[in-house]
């Protein structure tokens, strides 16, 4: 698992949504703006999310990006998968990979149960519960 600036920036982006989740819908340039991020890379982003179903688009004036289910119930997972993220930790975990080890592996197993427990975690934290974490998160500038 090797995360990108677009997973990093797409969980920024997921997560200013939720902080507006009750406010109106929020411009591509409005998030990018504010993190001095580039705003066509931000676009591409909310582009796959709303075409994963994360996030829903408003079209006119009052028009921009909001989350399409609550944020309790979008999850880190949901948000890296949907922008398309190998979450494997290592690669002999995804059924497409080989390794010559695959059969006789000591640690394979191993990696399987961290694995697992990885994915629960990230399953576990949901956008809103981050917003609330001490971690910063949705705090105005």
């Amino acid at each position: 698992m090797n995360l990108t600036k677009k997973s990093s920036y797409g969980l920024i982006a997921a997560l200013e949504l939720a902080r507006h989740s009750q406010a109106s819908p929020q411009s591509a340039t409005a998030i990018a703006e504010q993190y001095s991020l580039p705003v066509s890379f931000i676009e591409k982003i909310l582009h796959e999310l709303r075409h994963a179903g994360i996030i829903r688009s408003k079209q006119g004036r009052a028009g921009g990006y909001y989350l399409a289910r609550s944020p309790e119930q979008i999850s880190v997972r949901d948000v890296l998968e949907a922008l398309g993220e190998s979450l494997d930790l290592v690669g002999c975990l995804n059924s497409e990979s080989h390794c010559d080890l695959t059969d006789c592996c000591p640690t394979q197993s191993a990696w399987r149960h961290i694995d697992t427990r990885f994915k629960g975690l990230l399953d576990s934290l949901s956008l809103q519960s981050l917003l609330h974490s001490d971690a910063g998160f949705g705090k105005s500038s």
